[in-house]
């Protein structure tokens, strides 16, 4: 029996019906792709930082620190926590601090200079918590002498070739010599930080000194700590206060709340100030899992509105199997077959499909994904393909079984062709159609404009020089000077952070006309040319003169400022803190971090000290030969230090790097949803029309023109249509909002956006 309905199996999928074959085939081939490839996706996204061996018993030490009312949420700590922790309570077996320098880091061996991004201090009990390796060196003592360095393989190629790097030195900085003491294994992608070098902490004795480094209020530290067998992140944390009270001045229990974060919820639970990298979120992998879904169930309605749609034309090979006995089981069988066997040709398709796309999928979605890597992905794989295959063979079967042999006989039967469960699926397909183009067009709307919006400044034709050499800012007014002069350059200016990057500093100061008290302020250092260059506007008063030599330093608020420090006459308001000034102007708020949060209070003044950056505005875009003049100029004033620039829109657009990456993959994959969509329902289409070739036939005879048969076939689906259109419109709008909801700055939803796609 079996092998006599594998034969029919075979004559009628690849015989009698190949058109709905190939389509049933690559619809699911295409829609298990889709799944395929958000299964790897999503699989990464929660394997961050599992590979550790203690991943469950690590925890990174994380501040809320208060003043008056406002809450910072720090992914930084201070020095000294790392240092008190260690020994001092059974719960803790280890503490590993971690520091990396704003920017990048200057490495160098004689005349070869490179700057580094992922350069780490840490301590040597860095590779007793987390799970990197050496392939040479000692990991027990890589990190115990001061000014020692472990770096990666393609570092150690970089700056020694074929040489054996181990034993020489590499010069930080052009201020510390470094000793290799191991070669440190490539760190795998999925952490949620990645090291190119680690330094021994102790080096920054120097470069920081041990005021800093003993300091309870700066918050440049990441603070890592593995718990005891048995013990409970809750059972440390309840200690936190005690740790404080005995270490920390009196000031610190009043302000600062630690608390233990899970090292595997970093990746996509964890958006506090400072991160070392930018994380994912949850949500992004709900949305790909959802589409994925979506992409499947499409896929199987394609594949069951084109069984039950092609039994019609099975009439007579029923009718006879059932005159010769067979039963429901049987044809419950012989459909089985058929489906399983679609269903498996498409999973061989889907495999290779898989492995074809998956190089193009990691350069979208930032990934170094493998099916080699991903050998788990085979058996649900599997079991989805048997799972569709049951599931889409029990519908005919059911089709079938309720019709007797004489209706079968006649050729114009109808309880099949007009099925209420083939409408029900098309609506479905049309809802999800419309819902997809309706989310992929709002998330890639939303995602343009953050990263398009410049609100309170501009940066068209502005790249940013990073100062590594501090000791020159003194002159920074002669150093502009001289950079003014340089053909194409329309002005420059010294700052210490940049608009819209992240890179703020943050003090606490005090506006002696406010009742708000001590307040954490975003702090700017500027020269009197950045308002200019950035185009930031007054809103009142004036620009400070920071060449006015004066006990009292000219400081500009903005407007966040003046609503939370609840000034209603901010000019001329005393401020104490880290510094002592008096506020001569306010200006409109501009977006110093990204457009994820909204715009926080914000203090400006000079500071030549922290200055970190140049500026540069030019006369005409990218010139190369401009920048070649700047780099020349650069290296006379700024002698062993190579010139290092950025473009600042470039740099802009990295922040929003993770929202473009996705919002291409919910594109690309809602795409894929619609044309799966429109290959079954073309199917669908031809198929019942070759059904009424002899109406259509009749109709023309009798005067129909083209208008009015194309009038009349779409007539069936209006009704569809328009119920799948308010469904999808309802919950499109309810979904968008909701998700919206999540940014501080966003877009406004508008009809084109339902009108259009629902067209």
């Amino acid at each position: 029996m079996l092998r006599s309905f594998l034969q029919l199996s075979i004559r009628n999928l690849f015989r009698k019906n190949r058109l709905f074959t190939a389509i049933n085939i690559s619809g699911l081939a295409i829609g298990l792709t889709s799944l395929f490839l958000i299964a790897l996706f999503i699989y990464d996204e929660y394997s961050f930082d599992t590979y550790h061996r203690n991943a469950d018993r690590i925890h990174r030490v994380v501040v809320d620190f208060k003043e008056e009312g406002n809450t910072i949420n720090w992914a930084r700590t201070s020095a000294p926590i790392g240092r008190y922790l260690t020994g001092a309570y059974p719960e803790v077996e280890e503490v590993v601090r971690l520091r990396k320098n704003t920017g990048t880091d200057l490495l160098s061996r004689d005349e070869i200079k490179f700057y580094e991004e992922k350069l780490f201090f840490a301590d040597s009990t860095l590779f007793n918590v987390f799970d990197f390796s050496l392939s040479s060196g000692n990991p027990a003592k890589a990190l115990t002498d001061k000014n020692s360095i472990v770096i990666t393989e393609a570092l150690a190629k970089k700056y020694f070739a074929s040489e054996d790097p181990i034993g020489k030195t590499l010069r930080l900085n052009n201020l510390i010599d470094l000793k290799i003491t191991g070669i440190l294994n490539e760190i795998p992608t999925n952490s949620h930080f990645v090291a190119d070098a680690f330094i021994t902490f102790s080096s920054l004795d120097e470069s920081l000194g041990e005021k800093r480094l003993t300091h309870w209020g700066w918050m440049d530290h990441y603070t890592y700590v593995l718990l005891t067998k048995g013990s409970t992140p809750q059972q440390l944390e309840a200690k936190f206060p005690d740790l404080i009270k005995r270490n920390a001045p009196e000031w610190v229990s009043e302000k600062e709340n630690l608390y233990l974060q899970p090292l595997k919820s970093i990746h996509l639970h964890s958006d506090l100030k400072d991160e070392i990298t930018s994380n994912s979120h949850e949500g992004y992998s709900y949305i790909l899992g959802t589409i994925a879904l979506f992409i499947l169930l499409m896929a199987c309605v394609n594949f069951v509105n084109l069984s039950t749609a092609t039994l019609t034309t099975r009439f007579k090979e029923i009718s006879i199997q059932k005159i010769l006995g067979a039963g429901k089981l049987h044809l419950t069988i012989y459909f089985w077959i058929e489906s399983i066997m679609i269903c498996t040709i498409a999973l061989m398709t889907a495999f290779i499909l898989t492995s074809l796309i998956l190089p193009y999928f990691n350069l979208t979605a930032g990934k170094q994904l493998s099916i080699a890597g991903s050998l788990w992905l085979v058996a649900p794989a599997l079991l989805v393909t048997m799972l569709i295959g049951f599931l889409s063979g029990i519908i005919p079967t059911i089709q079938t079984g309720r019709l007797n042999i004489l209706s079968l006989s006649k050729s114009g039967g109808k309880s099949i062709s007009k099925s209420s469960i083939r409408t029900a699926l098309i609506t479905f397909q049309f809802c999800v159609s419309i819902v997809l183009i309706t989310g992929t067009w709002i998330v890639s709307t939303q995602f343009r404009f953050l990263k398009s919006s410049r609100v309170g400044f501009t940066s068209d034709r502005v790249i940013v020089l990073p100062v590594k050499d501090r000791s020159q800012n003194d002159r920074h007014s002669t150093i502009i000077n001289e950079i003014n002069h340089v053909p194409g350059v329309v002005k420059a200016c010294y700052s210490s952070s940049t608009p819209a990057s992240n890179n703020a500093y943050t003090y606490t100061y005090t506006l002696v006309g406010s009742e708000a008290g001590e307040q954490l302020l975003a702090a700017y250092f500027v020269d009197e040319h950045f308002f200019d260059l950035y185009e930031v506007k007054l809103q009142q008063g004036r620009f400070p003169d920071v060449e006015k030599k004066d006990t009292l330093v000219e400081i500009v608020l903005n407007q966040a400022a003046v609503k939370q420090l609840r000034l209603t006459q901010p000019i001329g308001q005393l401020v104490t803190g880290q510094v002592k000034g008096r506020v001569v102007g306010v200006v409109e708020d501009f977006n110093y971090a990204t457009l994820h949060s909204s715009i926080g209070p914000m203090i400006i003044y000079s500071y030549p000290q922290n200055f970190r950056f140049v500026s540069i505005k030019w006369r005409e875009g990218k010139n190369q030969n401009q920048l070649a003049t700047i780099e020349k100029r650069w290296q006379e004033l700024y002698p062993g230090y190579p010139m290092e620039y950025f473009f600042l829109d470039d740099k802009i657009q990295q922040l929003y790097g993770v929202e473009s990456q996705l919002s291409k993959a919910y594109t690309a994959f809602s795409v894929i949803a619609i044309v799966i969509a429109g290959i079954g329902l073309i199917g669908l289409t031809t198929y019942l029309l070759n059904r009424k070739r002899k109406e259509i036939s009749i109709r023309k005879v009798f005067g129909s023109s083209t208008s009015q048969l194309v009038g009349w076939i779409y007539s069936g689906y209006i009704k569809i249509i328009l119920i799948a259109t308010l469904i999808a419109w309802a919950i499109g709008y309810y979904w968008m909002q909701q998700w919206l909801a999540g940014f501080a700055f966003k877009t406004e939803l508008s009809a084109t956006h339902f009108i259009l796609p629902a067209a």
